[in-house]
């Protein structure tokens, strides 16, 4: 009789999976473990420094917090919010859109983005429109209601709500695909009247862009922030998976300090130019008290709040600046500035073009920080600085 072929025993063969997967998985192993000890080792420096960082009146703090219920149009003040896996909660879960003309073959490849974002970029009339706080109506026969109001200044005597509650949003029937800088989002087209209230707006700036839509993020969009910036920290979860960045333009949080927005002011002021608010470079969140001036170019971790409660933003990278800061958040008007001061001292990535303005940010990957509340005077602890980073390539511009 020939040799029999026999199975390794049980603890043979375990071993032999396991080798097989450190093998083929080493990388990815890897980036697991640096993740879980970056979060734990951040964690034991921030019970430190909270401690060691209480300086009263002189420590920085919160002095604002902002979201955007829809991408590119007028920002709402808060004095107090929670976080989700996208972000600030309601921000900038809603854009505007238009039609990508219809490929050469006849029709678009699956996946492939039928509609492109739709900004101030374009269409700065969009400055005039204001997009509501979602407010939650209950109602004992039926589902709920969760209400975005848009208005504009432009069109005064009109406006239109948006249900902008998940299981009405599910319901939607129109799905698209729509291109997002280099990235292709699912959403889904909330309605024809929403449409033609934006279409109202824009329709000032150029008759074309008659063909706006208005969507919003699905459950099953999925839009990862890019892994060369992302902190080993702020990876998710046990598989260390990376952040998700919603709609906004690449990361979920824009951090500002007042004091580079005082220096900045100051130059222009020296111009003979009007000071310009805060609001031109649409922040997420505001922190007054910082020891100097563009400070947060060398931030890496920082705390909100104090206790097991605190929230943990990783800085990823400086955040660069397009037109759309020249454009008057009140009134759709476009100047020069800031982007003018900006050039003589702030041009520092791949391009004199690339000029830079505030931090992108991404949660503490421990979950932890994305059932945490911030509110307006939380004091700010610098947990960890490095040195500053700024986009590897030329900035797009669209």
């Amino acid at each position: 009789m020939g040799d029999m072929i026999t199975n390794p025993p049980p603890v043979a063969a375990a071993v032999i999976a396991i080798v097989t997967i450190l093998i083929y998985y080493k990388e990815w192993l890897q980036v697991i473990i640096k993740s879980h000890k970056a979060r734990w080792d951040l964690r034991k420096v921030a019970s430190q420094r909270e401690a060691a960082d209480a300086r009263g009146d002189h420590q920085p703090r919160v002095s604002g917090i902002f979201i955007h219920p829809v991408k590119s149009l007028r920002p709402v003040s808060l004095s107090e919010t929670k976080f989700d896996q996208h972000g600030l909660l309601a921000d900038r879960r809603l854009m505007i859109v238009r039609p990508n003309p219809t490929p050469l073959g006849g029709s678009f490849l699956e996946g492939e983005a039928t509609h492109r974002f739709f900004t101030q970029r374009q269409s700065p009339s969009l400055a005039t429109v204001e997009a509501t706080d979602p407010v939650i109506i209950s109602k004992e026969n039926g589902p709920n209601k969760t209400l975005i109001k848009l208005s504009s200044s432009l069109i005064p005597n009109e406006h239109v709500y948006i249900n902008v509650d998940p299981s009405n949003v599910k319901s939607l029937p129109v799905r698209y695909h729509a291109g997002l800088w280099s990235d292709s989002v699912e959403v889904a087209d909330v309605g024809d009247e929403a449409a033609a209230f934006v279409a109202k707006v824009v329709g000032k700036d150029d008759p074309k862009f008659g063909d706006v839509r208005v969507v919003s993020l699905v459950d099953s969009s999925v839009r990862k922030v890019n892994e060369l910036y992302c902190p080993d920290a702020a990876r998710i979860g046990l598989l260390g998976s990376l952040p998700e960045g919603g709609l906004t333009d690449g990361f979920p949080i824009l951090v500002a300090t007042q004091a580079s927005l005082d220096d900045l002011n100051t130059r222009i002021s020296k111009n003979g130019k009007k000071k310009l608010p805060m609001s031109r470079f649409r922040p997420n969140i505001v922190i007054a008290n910082t020891s100097k001036p563009f400070d947060e170019d060398n931030w890496k971790a920082i705390q909100i709040g104090k206790g097991t409660d605190a929230v943990i933003l990783h800085i990823a990278k400086g955040c660069p600046r397009c037109k759309q800061s020249c454009t008057d958040q009140l009134t759709g008007e476009r100047g020069e500035e800031p982007l003018e001061a900006l050039s003589e001292f702030r041009a520092l990535g791949m391009s004199d073009a690339d000029v830079y303005f505030a931090t992108n940010a991404v949660l503490n990957g421990d979950r932890k920080s994305y059932n945490s509340l911030i509110k307006v005077g939380d004091p700010v602890t610098i947990l960890t600085r490095g040195k500053p980073v700024w986009d590897s390539e030329t900035v797009q511009a669209e």
